[in-house]
Formats: structure tokens, sequence, C-alpha cells
């Protein structure tokens, strides 16, 4: 039978990929570092072109390249809120948190899962510094819907349960949960724990004070967001004492809401305009699991929202 004639791939000067096809080693790598060493000109002629561009006057009010993030290619979601929305200042006039807001004191429960381990019990002495108003008591292996029971009877406005566990190819048990009920109507919150500092773990840490601190809830933008900020605030009085400069924020980006505690200072030299930053500590991130209506129930309570494998398959859309 007569031959097959086989082509050979032209090599192209800007194709990269052509390289794996050159057999001798030698050439193949000339050849990459040609087409590399082109396409670093490239590059670097954009950036000087970019550089006269900023300069030139006629071309300074151009567009700028905004480099691409999950953040700003975010999807759009009917659940996103919109300034001045009547139906959402309904709904937080008539929601559990409301009296809080009118300026009721809150009062805060803290306690464990069983057997604690020695970092979570320096977990619950850091949040019984920023939070005012809470107070632990050992599980006793209670359930959980006797706590609830409990704590309502005695004038506790929220219950804050730890939980610990295992982290990935370590033998120590670490936090890693928390459940937060909102006593006595709800709802129920589940949250994961993780990137837990302690103070005595932050280089140059302030000192905690007794002053209530202020709160700052940030980028959360859709209606799940707003109950779960509104859920986290109720755990602080809305009277902050500024004197004492603390500050504790909830940061939300894509969906983890980043806990921070600091202290502030306004420098002579700034004019009021910038202010320096002190962490205190503690700081952990949380990511939201499950929001159960109404106290917590675990065999017929109803649930508002779930995690669930999907959510983690859309890269692009957030749900906070």
């Amino acid at each position: 039978p007569p031959a097959t004639m086989v082509k050979k791939k032209v090599l192209g000067d800007g194709d990269v990929t052509s390289t794996k096809h050159i057999g001798n080693k030698i050439k193949r790598q000339e050849v990459y570092n040609r087409v590399k060493k082109q396409k670093n000109a490239i590059k670097k002629a954009k950036r000087e072109q970019r550089k006269k561009d900023m300069k030139d006057p006629e071309k300074k009010d151009l567009p700028k390249n905004v480099p691409k993030t999950l953040d700003n290619m975010r999807e759009e979601d009917e659940t996103i809120l919109v300034s001045e929305d009547e139906e959402v200042r309904r709904d937080e006039e008539e929601d559990e948190f409301r009296k809080y807001f009118d300026g009721e004191t809150p009062k805060t429960i803290i306690t464990t899962n069983n057997h604690p381990s020695k970092p979570l019990i320096q977990l619950v002495k850091s949040l019984l510094d920023l939070i005012p108003g809470s107070f632990y008591y050992s599980r006793r292996n209670y359930d959980i819907k006797e706590i609830c029971q409990y704590a309502g009877e005695r004038g506790f406005t929220n219950l804050i349960i730890l939980g610990q566990g295992l982290q990935l190819g370590g033998h120590k048990k670490l936090p890693c949960s928390m459940l937060l009920v909102h006593l006595p109507e709800g709802p129920t919150l589940n949250f994961r724990m993780t990137s837990v500092k302690l103070a005595d773990q932050i280089r140059n840490h302030a000192r905690v004070t007794k002053h209530k601190p202020e709160l700052i809830l940030n980028n959360f933008t859709t209606r799940l967001g707003m109950r779960v900020s509104r859920a986290v605030s109720c755990l602080f009085p809305q009277d902050p004492e500024f004197t004492g400069r603390r500050v504790v924020t909830f940061h939300c980006q894509r969906d983890y809401l980043f806990v921070r505690h600091h202290r502030y200072i306004f420098p002579e030299d700034k004019n009021g305009e910038k202010a320096r930053l002190q962490e205190i500590g503690p700081r952990f991130t949380l990511k939201l699991k499950s929001l159960q209506t109404g106290a917590f129930d675990s065999t017929r309570g109803e649930y508002e929202w779930i995690h669930n494998n999907a959510n983690d398959m859309q890269k692009r859309k957030f749900y906070l």
C-alpha cells in the first residue's frame, strides 16, 4: 500500500504550544526563549504606553484597566438590596431584632460542647471580653433545647455554643463551629469557624477595656445578608461608648464573615482625616451553613437557607 504522507506542523513565532512538538531539546529551548522574550517585550510596551497615557491630559479621563476578580464579576441576584427599599424597611420594623435597635440591652450566654479543649476555653475567654454583657456557663451534658429554655427564662437574649474538632493533619481539638441562637423567638444561625487567632497570638496587640464597642457591618448586600448582619449586631449594645475607641468589624466578602477587633486613634499630624489601628483580638472567620426559623429545633425546625455543595459550584454567585 502507498505510504501515507504526514504533514509537519509549521511553527509560528508567537505559538508557545508549538515548542512541545520540537524533538530536539536545544532547539525547543531556543524557540521557547524567543517566544517568551517577544511576549515580555509586548507587555513592557503596553506598560510604557499606559504610563504615557496617564501623563497625557487628553487621555487622562479614559477608563482604566480594572483587573477581573470574583467580586466585580459577581452575578446579579434578585435578592440584592437597593437603597431605600420600602419592603426591607417594613421587614426590619417587624422582625425579631427590632426591640434591640430600640434600646433594649442584649444579654448573652456562652457555652461549649461537652469536654471542651484548652484552645476552646481560651476562645471563650476572648469572646467574654469581646461581647459586653456575656456570661459563660459550663455545658454539663445538657441538650441545646434545655439550654435555650433555661436561658430564655432567665432573661438572656442570645445563646452562643462553640464546637471543636480535629483539623486536617492535626491532633489537637480546635474551635471549628459556632451556633448562634437568638432568644426566645429565633432565628438560629449555624457557622463554620476557621482561622482563629487569640490576642496572645497577635503581634503588638492592644489590651481590651470594658467600654462598649462601636460596630461596623460591611458589604452585606442581600436579604439573607441583612438578616445575618442584624443577628450578629444584636450581640452588642446599640449605644457605644466612643471614649473607649473600640470597634468590632464584621466584613462580608464572598460569603465569608471576617471578624476583627481594633482600637483606633486619630493622630494629630493627620488632622482627623486618617486613623491608626491597633488590633485587640480575637480574630476569626465565619461561614454560614444554615439559617433556621425560630429557636433551635433539629427535628421539626424550618430552614430559611441551607448551604449545600451546589452553592460552591457557582464561583461568581454569592448569597450574603
